[in-house]
């Protein structure tokens, strides 16, 4: 066994364990000297051989002859024995071999959108349910109460009967009670939001509808509402007022996964009409790439892109467009925003393309991005695109082309992913959950 501060270090738990050594070193023999009792016969330093017989001490017996001990001929076949043991046994490896074995932790993929969305709405439900029900029990006037056999209790008691007053013990209890079952709900719900939130695959997406400052704030307002009512034990139950917050929250988060969903459906009719995500585009490469970057600017906002000719028509119109490297970054952003993977955005760039020098920079911040978030390193003149040099522009346009061919295929590899992963979510979540079976021995 070893320390508790060198069991965690990967140099101490590569050794062979301390019983691991002491177990070969008994079997083999090396803890009683060199070959020990279990050595193997051979030639002595003079060059003879001779075996453990011969070097045993020898007994004149009562009749005058030589003879060895019996007690020790018998230790020395049950020695042969051992040997022989000990030379079939092969499983045990020499200690310079590890002992340390690794284990792999298996760690479940997180859950998909629609499952968090599923626990989601079905917390809201759940709490939902609790306050209404805390709503059906609550005093209708300072003098009446509603009971649950619908028997209405007065000032004046029942016809005939003196009116039984609650007792103070009870109604504490009672509310106490209330309130743990909205504390656990409620915190449910909480729960919910939070691993919907954080682990969301389009969180941008949220913050579109809701800024994520105003996401937090709700989430605390709530967590303080909990915690008075807690450190009061809930006396007098659940006020008005702690009621309307909570339930506004819940109906805000409901709101919420609705807006979203109808973006999700805006996105999918969208992504419909995009005919570049077909296959159907063989020898209409150029084509094919400018329908692609004219569905992140609009029609209309970007020329033909046209084939290169040498001669007076460099550059095209098409690459006139994009040479201050403004309308390349705006480009890339909308990209990003419709991938998973939302890094490399280009948060620093120039409006203002007035001088030169920004419309370098603007072309160098995406080259750089194109190089981070699609790992593709272009080549590209930029000195010489602002300048307008002749010898800069089939770079650029050869550039372009394999920007848009990485983006393209990468952004339509996570779509068809994500596709298949709501088709099967899908799936498997139109079967309902089974019900638990009761036996007749267990009502």
């Amino acid at each position: 066994m070893f320390a508790d501060s060198a069991g965690k270090r990967d140099s101490v738990l590569s050794l062979g364990s301390i019983a691991h050594l002491q177990y070969y070193f008994a079997r083999t023999g090396l803890l009683d000297g060199k070959g020990a009792q279990l050595a193997k016969d051979g030639k002595t330093k003079r060059g003879t051989s001779g075996s453990h017989a011969d070097t045993m001490p020898k007994i004149r017996s009562s009749s005058g002859t030589v003879s060895q001990d019996e007690d020790d001929i018998n230790s020395l076949a049950g020695d042969e024995d051992v040997e022989q043991d000990w030379a079939m046994d092969s499983t045990l490896p020499p200690p310079t071999v590890s002992t340390y074995r690794h284990k792999v932790e298996y760690l479940p993929p997180p859950p998909d959108s629609s499952k968090l969305r599923k626990d989601m709405r079905k917390a809201l439900r759940d709490a939902e349910k609790a306050l209404s029900g805390v709503e059906s029990q609550t005093t209708e006037g300072p003098d009446r109460r509603k009971r649950k056999d619908g028997i209405a209790v007065t000032s004046g008691g029942i016809e005939g009967k003196e009116p039984t007053p609650l007792k103070r013990t009870q109604t504490a209890g009672w509310y106490e009670i209330q309130g743990m079952n909205i504390l656990d709900v409620v915190t449910l719900a909480i729960r919910a939001a939070k691993l919907y939130y954080t682990a969301h695959e389009h969180p941008q997406r949220l913050y579109s509808i809701k800024s994520e400052r105003h996401i937090r704030e709700e989430l605390l307002g709530v967590l303080d509402i909990l915690k008075r009512m807690a450190s009061r034990n809930f006396a007098g139950g659940l006020k008005d007022e702690e009621l309307n917050t909570i339930r506004a929250w819940l109906q805000s988060v409901d709101k919420l996964i609705s807006d979203e969903q109808t973006i999700e459906k805006q996105e999918s009719q969208e992504q419909e009409k995009w005919q570049w995500l077909d296959d159907s585009w063989e020898g209409r490469e150029r084509e094919r790439e400018w329908s692609f970057l004219t569905s992140f600017l609009g029609e209309g906002q970007l020329p033909e892109w046209t084939p290169l000719e040498s001669g007076p028509s460099l550059p095209t119109a098409f690459l006139k467009a994009l040479q201050n490297g403004l309308t390349l970054v705006h480009l890339h952003n909308a990209m990003l925003k419709k991938s998973k993977r939302q890094f490399g955005e280009i948060k620093t760039f120039h409006t203002d393309t007035a001088k030169p020098y920004r419309c370098a920079e603007n072309l160098r911040f995406w080259v750089k991005a194109v190089e981070i978030r699609w790992e593709l390193k272009l080549k590209v003149d930029v000195t010489g695109i602002v300048h307008g040099k002749e010898a800069a522009w089939p770079d650029f346009d050869t550039a372009i082309m394999q920007w848009c061919r990485a983006a393209r295929e990468g952004l339509t590899k996570e779509w068809k992913e994500s596709t298949k992963l709501k088709r099967s979510s899908t799936f498997f979540s139109a079967y309902p959950e089974p019900e638990p079976v009761i036996r007749d021995h267990e009502l």
